[in-house]
């Protein structure tokens, strides 16, 4: 918990939110009928496959906390993008600019880890579904490119 407290409730509660968002970010991107429930499944599963492999105490909090809110967030983020969804995409990325800067508190190992971590599970939810017969598509390839950029870090950064 000593981690947590580095942070105010509004950067903990974005840093939480955050993986979330970025997935339905990408989802958005390139909407998929047939496959939204294989992207819908990543962005369930994959926060706490990714935490388990990050090594990360920082990256662990953050999953521990959006399993036990995983509904609520789902659904917040779900009405966010309902609501505005011509600037659903530009809120994300601002999210990710503060949640870049609130990590400056901690070390840059735990930083990293957490945009490293925040980053794969938006490419792993892109990965959930083919469009247009490919893996991850150029609209897809674009928000995460945005996402990377908004965390200061190369996109070509393997997760």
């Amino acid at each position: 918990m000593e981690l947590k407290e580095n942070f105010t409730d509004e950067e903990w509660k974005n840093l939480v939110r955050l993986p979330f968002a970025i997935s339905m970010t990408v989802i958005a991107a390139a909407p998929s009928f047939l496959g939204a429930w294989g992207e819908t499944k990543a962005m369930i599963q994959e926060p706490v496959t990714l935490a388990a492999q990050s090594g990360s105490a920082l990256v662990g909090l953050v999953s521990a906390e959006m399993q036990s809110e995983e509904k609520a967030l789902i659904k917040e983020q779900q009405d966010l993008l309902r609501h505005n969804q011509t600037g659903y995409r530009n809120t994300t990325i601002e999210a990710a600019k503060s949640a870049s800067a609130a990590l400056s508190k901690v070390s840059p190992d735990e930083a990293m880890a957490y945009k490293k971590w925040a980053l794969a599970i938006g490419q792993k939810v892109a990965e959930a579904a083919k469009e247009h017969g490919v893996a991850v598509s150029d609209p897809e390839k674009a928000v995460l490119d945005e996402i990377s950029e908004a965390f200061g870090i190369s996109a070509k950064t393997p997760a």
